[in-house]
């Protein structure tokens, strides 16, 4: 998430445009779909262990090389690298978080997630204090550095609980276009409700430090503090979905969050861009607002569509995360050139009404939760 802070940086570097930037960043999605094809089958076969080394490792120094790059030929196809290692730490990581749920029998998978976002919050945060002091190298290879270091202890900590290799599957399955078509026919409206209901996420990552920067004008590091709002917003909901839980069902929750988000979002971006026109700072507060509104809408969809997903099929959670993780890139991917080549067409406002559109329309798809509470 590091990298996502800078991106304004990171763009101007490379000497391209929004559309550009925006459409080689998606086109990374090429390593997540071949993660997705491969890794999840890798993950019952191997265990989950050396699929989390081989996905932070290429991950962390993935990410290394990135404040170094000025040719955006290299940027690509180290994206592709980098999205490749993402997915498969993603699904290693989810599959396990999965079995460990129906194992111990309580709701963790939100709190994981929450996990995450305390962690990306933290780096937001950190961005936020040392962009004005240090270069973008200096920021990206030392904070890489400390966090696979920290990663791999993590992994050495964790060894006794992790879900253990298959040793009866062949260790590379035959990968034809059958099969891969089997996973577009996985669960379809579910998938569909994943890619409406995480895309604010997605492009509050890649667009909002632009948005502040060129649009509301923000110096980089004050760009900063939107991703940092809708992180902080998604990070408090999702430590308590168990309360969320307990006074309403899946299937409102899904009803209702969404629409608050998404309409509160599309409102207070709209005024955050109209009032910086004549008050610049008037016009960040209100764009802020917004953010910490989407992440309230957004926080609890995504782990509470893959537990409803887990829940549906009878597949190993490692290949569950996979089949929905496949369908969902090639949708976002297309979703996310959209997005880019409106926000050059237009503006980078218009371009974030997309997903704010999105957000309630994932209500639509309330249906696909438990109606009952949890006891």
């Amino acid at each position: 998430m590091a990298t996502a802070t800078r991106f304004p940086e990171i763009r101007d570097q490379l000497g391209i445009n929004n559309g550009t930037f925006g459409t080689f960043l998606s086109l990374g999605a090429v390593g997540s779909v071949i993660a997705f094809i491969l890794v999840g089958h890798w993950v019952h076969i191997f265990g989950v262990k050396p699929i989390v080394v081989l996905g932070a490792t290429g991950l962390f120094g993935g990410m290394g090389l990135v404040p170094h790059i000025h040719n955006p030929t290299y940027w690509l196809i180290v994206n592709i690298v980098i999205a490749f290692s993402w997915a498969s730490f993603h699904i290693a990581n989810n599959a396990q978080a999965i079995h460990r749920q129906e194992e111990v029998g309580e709701l963790i998978l939100p709190r994981l997630h929450g996990l995450w976002s305390l962690g990306a919050l933290l780096t937001s945060l950190l961005a936020i204090a040392i962009t004005p002091f240090v270069t973008l190298s200096w920021h990206i290879d030392v904070i890489v550095l400390i966090m696979w270091s920290l990663t791999m202890y993590g992994v050495v900590k964790s060894t006794p609980f992790f879900i253990d290799k298959n040793a009866e599957e062949e260790p590379f399955p035959n990968i034809s276009f059958k099969g891969i078509a089997k996973s577009f026919r996985f669960q379809p409206v579910l998938v569909i409700a994943m890619v409406l209901a995480m895309q604010t996420e997605f492009s509050t990552q890649d667009w909002s430090a632009i948005y502040a920067k060129d649009t509301l004008r923000m110096s980089p590091s004050l760009s900063i503090y939107g991703y940092a709002v809708y992180i902080g917003a998604l990070i408090i909901f999702r430590f308590r979905a168990n309360w969320l839980a307990s006074k309403w069902s899946e299937r409102e929750l899904i009803a209702k969050l969404p629409v608050l988000g998404g309409v509160g979002f599309a409102l207070f971006i709209s005024l955050g861009t109209w009032l910086s026109a004549t008050n610049r700072t008037l016009g960040f507060i209100f764009a802020l607002v917004g953010f910490a509104i989407a992440g309230f809408g957004s926080s609890i969809l995504a782990p509470t569509l893959f537990g409803i997903a887990f829940r549906n099929s009878s597949l190993p959670s490692s290949v569950v995360v996979a089949q929905l993780g496949l369908s969902q890139t090639i949708l976002t991917f297309a979703v996310k050139v959209l997005i880019s080549w409106v926000a050059q067409a237009t503006s980078v406002t218009i371009a974030l009404l997309i997903p704010a559109l999105m957000l309630i329309a994932a209500s639509r798809f309330s249906h696909l939760g438990r109606e009952e509470k949890p006891n």
